[in-house]
């Protein structure tokens, strides 16, 4: 026999994905995210399934959620493990026409109700909750009292931590030409392809900037620390490393944009192999307003980029709690 959350969860197997049973801190349904303590007190947000999520209580327990998970890097929070009731007590302190003001788990509410007499407030009601465990409707009254609201979560205590160094490639990567306000409109049949990464202006080519994006992929590390990022720059054009130097710059961009790369920060140069990134580089891709890398000097020059063997591959040196 099966529950639910089964059909959610798929069976290990060879690939690498797994599924790990975590504490439940916070939730945001506007942004479908749940934050969740991993094993090894690691805490961050993820994309999760819709879900009356509990939030965990110190004192009391539960507030579980299953969380998937690849090759030990969380993905997705697949479902509560003790989700709330769909009805649940609270407190009406006022009513109107056709609204009602309730308190419940520490916060108030306006919430349509079903007509039936109410009496002397506040009283004790009983409210729907969605998918996603906020207050919908009032249902009536209720003679069961309302829990009182959680305790704030405790501060995190630090625990062991870990160095870890993992590779992470781009997502998408490419050209963007600036007389033509387009990608893919340079050298797309020949060294490496539509994915290659050229700057500089020759030949007629005007102005090239090229674009690798890595998405998530770097925040959703959960470091601690980025203490070294490196980038793989492998020339592709005849004349390997002896050409001149690949300049880097920071991009804002995550997925590939209709224009030109978001640009900013401090440059760095290579003629070709392990480049590393300055600090603040680092650091603003852990905390996700880095999420792309630009190819932005003046001399005339490319390397392989995503799909290309290790073109543009990130070497990330992280810390995290162990």
């Amino acid at each position: 026999m099966i529950s639910d959350l089964d059909l959610f969860t798929p069976p290990d197997g060879d690939d690498g994905s797994t599924s790990v049973v975590c504490l439940v801190q916070a939730v945001d349904v506007a942004g479908r995210l749940v934050q969740v303590t991993m094993p090894g007190d690691s805490t961050l947000w993820l994309p999760a399934q819709p879900g009356r999520y509990r939030i965990a209580d110190a004192g009391v327990g539960g507030g579980l959620a299953r969380v998937l998970a690849d090759g030990g890097r969380p993905l997705l929070v697949l479902g509560p493990l003790d989700p709330l009731d769909p009805v649940v007590p609270a407190s009406m302190t006022a009513i109107g026409a056709t609204t009602a003001t309730v308190s419940w788990n520490g916060a108030g509410y306006t919430l349509p109700f079903v007509p039936a007499t109410y009496g002397t407030l506040p009283r004790d009601v009983w409210i729907a909750l969605s998918d996603w465990g906020t207050p919908v409707l009032v249902h009536g009254p209720s003679a069961t009292a309302p829990p009182p609201p959680p305790p704030p979560p405790p501060d995190p205590t630090p625990g062991a931590t870990v160095q870890v160094t993992q590779a992470i490639a781009p997502q998408w990567s490419g050209t963007y030409r600036h007389i033509r306000a387009a990608y893919d409109r340079w050298n797309t049949d020949r060294y490496g392809g539509r994915s290659t990464l050229y700057q500089g202006d020759a030949f007629g080519s005007g102005p090239l900037t090229g674009l690798a994006v890595y998405g998530d992929q770097l925040v959703n590390l959960g470091a601690i620390s980025f203490d070294r990022v490196a980038v793989m720059l492998r020339p592709v054009l005849p004349g390997g490393s002896g050409g001149p130097p690949m300049t880097v710059q920071a991009a804002a961009n995550g997925t590939p944009p209709s224009g030109a790369p978001t640009v900013f920060g401090p440059t760095v140069s290579g003629a070709g192999g392990w480049v590393d990134l300055t600090s603040d580089v680092a650091e603003a891709m852990r905390t996700g307003g880095v999420k792309g890398l630009a190819t932005v000097g003046g001399n005339y020059w490319a390397v392989a980029g995503a799909g290309n063997g290790d073109g543009m591959l990130l070497s990330v040196t992280y810390t995290r709690y162990a």
